[in-house]
């Protein structure tokens, strides 16, 4: 790190920022990294003065921590990792175009940025490579260094410091604004394709392998599954529905927790219209009907997830 430039450490800004309503906890200066167990649970509850000041205390020495935040229901982040300035600049204006032009802008490494917005209505996290969306979970760092940029993360308008989680300056978007921004940009901004780790050192070749070897390193299944969804790719969309099907087949997984899983991150993306989820899932596990199994899910209508 450079010395000389002051560091902006959890402990510096915990508790203004917890003031305003925001959700912070400590990370990983060098990793970029939660650096606390049980994070998680700063996405549904706020946190307790008492708890919070132990936890500052408990971390030490401070320059060691950044800042994150847990994103909680009512506040929406859209971290953007695109990396064309031509690519970034044309989702900026669409973003405030569409979403509206927030006050809330994160910068790490440039052009990459999160936005930050007000939820109307429910808005679920998902993936959307090279976009990620996060509502009622996650994290990002909001203050810290960033080693690549051979600076701290700036806020260049406004900041979490300066403007309450609930404030009406930060304008308030819908679902409907989420899909069609997200339509839109890929329109333009190609997706990228998330690999799936062959080669990797403790990783599988195949989505399958993948999905065996993060159920046995989660201990859930469900887990696994989200993970594996939330990563497929332009290219691997059907080879990843079908490898979650088999093994939920396989496992004996109830069929309301499959559609659930994939109805929550496939709705939305702009490469799968509704209608072809619909019939996509039911074929496959039509599909899987025809192979004799010790143990098969029992199939109720798709109507009876509540994505």
């Amino acid at each position: 790190m450079t010395t000389g430039v002051p560091l902006i450490t959890f402990a510096a800004v915990a508790r203004p920022l917890a003031e305003r309503g925001w959700r912070p906890f400590p990370g990983l200066q060098t990793s970029k990294t939660p650096a606390m167990k049980g994070w998680s649970g700063l996405n549904t509850a706020e946190w307790d003065s008492v708890d919070l000041i132990a936890t500052i205390t408990d971390y030490r020495p401070a320059d060691l921590y950044c800042c994150c935040l847990a994103v909680q229901p009512e506040i929406v982040a859209i971290d953007s990792d695109i990396v064309g300035s031509a690519h970034a600049a044309f989702a900026d204006e669409l973003a405030n175009n569409i979403l509206g032009n927030t006050p809330l802008v994160r910068i790490g490494l440039a052009p990459k940025r999160i936005r930050v917005y007000r939820a109307n209505g429910v808005i679920k996290s998902r993936k959307l490579h090279p976009l990620e969306i996060f509502s009622g979970s996650g994290q990002f760092i909001a203050f810290g260094w960033h080693e690549k940029a051979g600076r701290p993360y700036i806020w260049p308008h406004a900041s979490p410091l300066t403007i309450n989680a609930a404030s009406y300056e930060i304008p308030a978007i819908k679902p409907a604004q989420i899909d069609r921004f997200t339509t839109e940009l890929f329109k333009t901004v190609p997706r990228r394709l998330i690999p799936t780790r062959q080669g990797r050192p403790g990783s599988s070749g195949t989505i399958g392998e993948r999905l065996c070897m993060l159920t046995a390193m989660h201990g859930s299944w469900k887990r696994a599954a989200a993970v594996v969804l939330s990563e497929a790719g332009d290219g691997s969309y059907n080879e990843t529905l079908w490898a979650v099907v088999t093994s939920a087949a396989g496992r004996g997984i109830p069929e309301d927790v499959v559609w659930d899983l994939v109805e929550t991150h496939f709705n939305g993306d702009p490469r799968v219209s509704e209608a072809k989820l619909t019939s996509d899932l039911a074929s496959m596990i039509a599909r899987t009907r025809l192979v004799p199994r010790q143990s098969l899910m029992t199939f109720t209508s798709a109507e009876g997830s509540n994505g």
